[in-house]
């Protein structure tokens, strides 16, 4: 819960960005489970600011933070920051990082302020980086959430039947464009352009949770799991997550299959 007295917010919060603000300053885009996104400016935070504010807001940490402001529309000042979980080992892993940084930036670029679903995005962006911090399979964990972040942002897949006739056997193919299930006889004609997705695959896309859903998924099931989700925040979006790049690259991605446009 928020507590608000006159001008005063306390809250729970993970960094999703920092833009420099003045010489010694940011302005810091927090995601909260009671508001979803807010800002604030950190002042001197970049000379190290009150109570090792720089470090705390430099990392992958949990926080807890308070909000001041002259009024509820007003840019807030963040009078205090705290870490409540410390998350010191990931960023030392490479691939975990980027991994993480393509969820901050899925959820940086999708949530809104005040929406009603903030609690649940906080819940996946946090217990996601917790799973980095971990060291659970970084693959695993940026592809699971992908999906429960998709569903949870309005924009999920439809997996228990054909996209195109409503069948519900011989499911085989994914459509990225009509974003489901494609089954064979409509699949064939275009198999050249539409990804396969196993049984397993679907079952994965169906439940949007991770461990259990994956278990048993091959290393390019999850790589194509993974490029779907992508592919479905392209669809809602104008532009690919610039740590995607990234994130393929360290986790040896580039030479599994990759999803051939948005018409499929």
């Amino acid at each position: 819960m928020w507590i608000r007295m006159r001008m005063r917010i306390e809250n729970k919060a993970l960094v999703l960005r920092r833009v420099p603000f003045r010489d010694t300053s940011w302005i810091v885009t927090l995601l909260t489970p009671g508001f979803g996104v807010v800002s604030a400016v950190a002042r001197a935070a970049r000379l190290g600011g009150r109570d090792g504010a720089r470090g705390a807001l430099t990392g992958f940490h949990l926080l807890e933070v308070e909000l001041r402001a002259r009024t509820e529309e007003a840019l807030g000042t963040l009078s205090r920051v705290e870490i409540l979980e410390a998350r010191n080992r990931l960023p030392f892993m490479a691939t975990a990082t980027a991994a993480g940084q393509v969820l901050i930036e899925a959820v940086h670029r999708f949530e809104m302020p005040g929406d009603a679903r903030g609690g649940e995005v906080f819940a996946c962006l946090d217990s996601s980086l917790e799973a980095l911090e971990a060291e659970v399979e970084p693959l695993v964990v940026v592809a699971g959430a992908l999906g429960r972040l998709l569903g949870l942002f309005g924009h999920g897949w439809r997996v228990r039947d054909c996209v195109g006739c409503g069948r519900r056997e011989r499911l085989r193919f994914f459509s990225v464009r009509r974003g489901g299930a494609v089954c064979e006889p409509c699949g064939l004609p275009y198999a050249h352009r539409l990804p396969e997705a196993s049984a397993s695959l679907l079952r994965a896309l169906s439940d949007r949770s991770w461990p259990p859903a994956m278990i048993g998924l091959s290393r390019e099931e999850m790589a194509l799991l993974y490029r779907l989700g992508m592919a479905g925040l392209a669809r809602i979006g104008t532009q690919e997550l610039s740590a995607d790049g990234t994130f393929r690259r360290l986790a040896g991605l580039d030479g599994f299959q990759e999803i051939k446009g948005y018409a499929s």
